[in-house]
């Protein structure tokens, strides 16, 4: 029996084996290139080059669609301003986080101040919320240092050999906690909570269950995990941020909400998870250039 090695190579598997190894190969390729100019230049490089290519994207439209929305008091031209500034920021949050283990080496990158005893908190279990601003890849640092017990979990690629490369990046922060979505880590999550552990998620992007909350005005997705798990765990609720001040330097912001706790459960759900988007709003009202207004948060867009 022979092989025909073309057309192994060219079937549909094949294609997406070597999609997915070139792929790899590309990322490690920029990784090393990146690595060599250091993370303050590298994070400017790829800034200015979202900033110039990634309007030319069709998810760019999509944003400005949401900018008017949410500020219709803007002109024109103080949303491309925005845009063009949300952009850099994204590609700015991209390289440092091919360059995560540079970053996190120089701890003076990452300032964080806690007023409110929230170290403690997450020492004995806690759910931190954050979202899509600043640096969200730099968020939990204040943790990691604190030797918190952490779990996060994140939406896994569908490049095996790209998701193996960047969860190794964020073993750092992580360690072995990293929880991938999928059908089982609802159950991940509550075991690793009664363990004491504290969970970290971003909250901010869509979810297509029926829990809708006021987002800038109109109805939005909202994922009622964290207020559903926090009331029937007992658990607190901070809400985290992170700000980028100066390039690659990041300030750290975090707040404790109330759980509300009644005899109704979806109603107690419904007002923490509204809570949550409260600050969520406010935050990104503060500086909306650092928030990712690409994604479909609100029903109908």
């Amino acid at each position: 029996m022979t092989t025909n090695v073309f057309a192994d190579l060219f079937d549909r598997d094949g294609r997406r084996r070597l999609s997915h190894a070139l792929q790899h190969g590309a990322l490690v390729a920029i990784a090393w290139t990146l690595a060599r100019i250091g993370v303050d230049r590298a994070s400017a490089l790829m800034g200015r080059a979202w900033r110039l290519f990634a309007p030319l994207n069709s998810r760019h439209a999509r944003a400005d669609r949401h900018l008017a929305m949410a500020f219709p008091e803007w002109s024109a031209e103080k949303r491309r301003e925005v845009l063009g500034d949300m952009w850099e920021n994204l590609g700015r949050t991209a390289a440092e986080t091919i360059l995560l283990p540079q970053l996190l080496a120089e701890p003076e990158r990452v300032a964080w101040t806690d007023h409110d005893g929230i170290i403690d908190k997450a020492l004995h279990g806690a759910f931190f919320v954050s979202l899509h601003t600043g640096n969200w890849e730099v968020v939990s640092v204040p943790l990691a240092r604190a030797g918190v017990d952490l779990r996060a979990v994140y939406k896994p690629l569908r490049n095996p050999a790209v998701e193996r490369w960047l969860v190794e990046r964020r073993r750092a922060l992580y360690g072995d906690g990293l929880m991938p979505l999928d059908r089982t880590v609802a159950l991940k999550m509550m075991s690793a909570a009664k363990s004491g552990a504290t969970l970290a998620v971003l909250g901010d992007l869509r979810d297509d269950t029926r829990i809708t909350v006021s987002f800038f005005g109109r109805d939005a997705h909202a994922n009622p995990f964290p207020a559903m798990l926090a009331r029937k765990l007992g658990l607190p609720i901070v809400v985290a941020r992170t700000i980028r001040r100066d390039g690659a330097r990041f300030e750290i912001d975090a707040v404790e909400i109330g759980v509300t706790r009644s005899d109704d459960q979806k109603a107690d759900i419904q007002a923490t998870t509204q809570a949550i988007h409260d600050v969520y709003e406010r935050w990104i009202r503060e500086y909306p250039a650092q928030w990712m207004w690409a994604h479909r948060k609100w029903w109908g867009t």
